[in-house]
């Protein structure tokens, strides 16, 4: 019984950013976000010994899976992922900090 040969293995850096994401679809996008994510927690939460020597694994599978969401939110948003995080953001600070109730006075007046 003979052993295969080994494929080639291309040697070659492949650079993994949103211009490479692109090309997937919608869902492959979001099954590469799920199964990245699910791997990560999967290696962050498992109490076994050597445990850290995945953890570069789990970087690497949450910097695709977090890549892979960024392009998902630009395609189903049509805007940049910054952008509307800091729209959500700004939202969410305004719910907090904001009470209807209260009488707020603009941000160049003080009371004094």
């Amino acid at each position: 019984m003979s052993i295969p040969d080994k494929p080639e293995v291309d040697q070659q850096a492949m650079v993994i950013n949103e211009a490479y994401m692109e090309q997937f679809t919608n869902d492959q996008l979001a099954y590469k976000a799920w199964v990245g994510t699910d791997l990560v927690a999967e290696i962050l939460f498992d109490e076994a010994e050597g445990v850290e020597v995945l953890m570069q694994d789990a970087r690497h599978e949450a910097a695709h899976a977090a890549i892979a969401l960024r392009v998902l939110v630009r395609r189903l948003t049509g805007m940049d992922p910054d952008a509307l995080r800091k729209a959500v953001n700004q939202r969410h600070l305004e719910m907090l900090v904001l009470q209807p109730e209260t009488e707020q006075f603009p941000a160049w007046e003080t009371k004094q």
